[in-house]
């Protein structure tokens, strides 16, 4: 006999459902994360930040989470090394207890010039394989500075040069009078 006779069309239809929901993972993520920004315009070696919330949302307790910044260039070609801009892009929050969230402050240095985004993926401490929650993304836009006297070496650059032509003029000038 068919579960659909035993039980009725209706039943059948929800218990199929379920069972195709649990074997695709196709169930509603209980944690949200999101920023408190969307833009961040700086300029290049200046240090800057911003917040992301972990929430959730479900009735019981998550699983341990661990929080993970993640910057990458809008420009091809341009290579970007996460650890140079933060110093700390890994976070391991513990579980968070029903309707709860925990917030954190990225801390970031801006190191190369362009267009730029950011984003936070919050995924299970024990359960790697499980897809990341997302954070939306955090576009931050780098003024690249040129400038003729890059951290004060102008006068130096300039400087010993003439000093040494000065300095050669002199002794020429002490041969010649000799």
């Amino acid at each position: 006999m068919s579960i659909r006779r035993a039980v009725g069309p209706g039943f059948a239809a929800l218990l199929a459902a379920l069972v195709f929901a649990g074997a695709t993972g196709a169930q509603s993520d209980p944690v949200s994360v999101t920023v408190d920004r969307g833009q961040i315009s700086t300029g290049l070696g200046d240090d800057f930040g911003f917040r992301t919330t972990i929430a959730n949302q479900a009735a019981t307790s998550t699983v341990a989470l661990i929080a993970h910044l993640n910057i990458l260039s809008l420009r091809d070609g341009v290579y970007v090394d996460p650890e140079d801009w933060s110093s700390r892009r890994t976070w391991y929050l513990g579980t968070i207890p029903a309707g709860e969230s925990r917030t954190i402050k990225w801390n970031l240095k801006a190191v190369n010039g362009g267009s730029l985004a950011a984003y936070v993926a919050v995924l299970p401490q024990n359960s790697p394989a499980r897809a990341p929650t997302t954070s939306p993304t955090v576009e931050i836009e780098v003024a690249e500075r040129r400038t003729l006297n890059a951290g004060g070496i102008l006068p130096l650059a300039l400087g010993i040069p003439a000093f040494v032509g000065l300095m050669a003029g002199g002794v020429r000038l002490a041969r010649r009078r000799r």
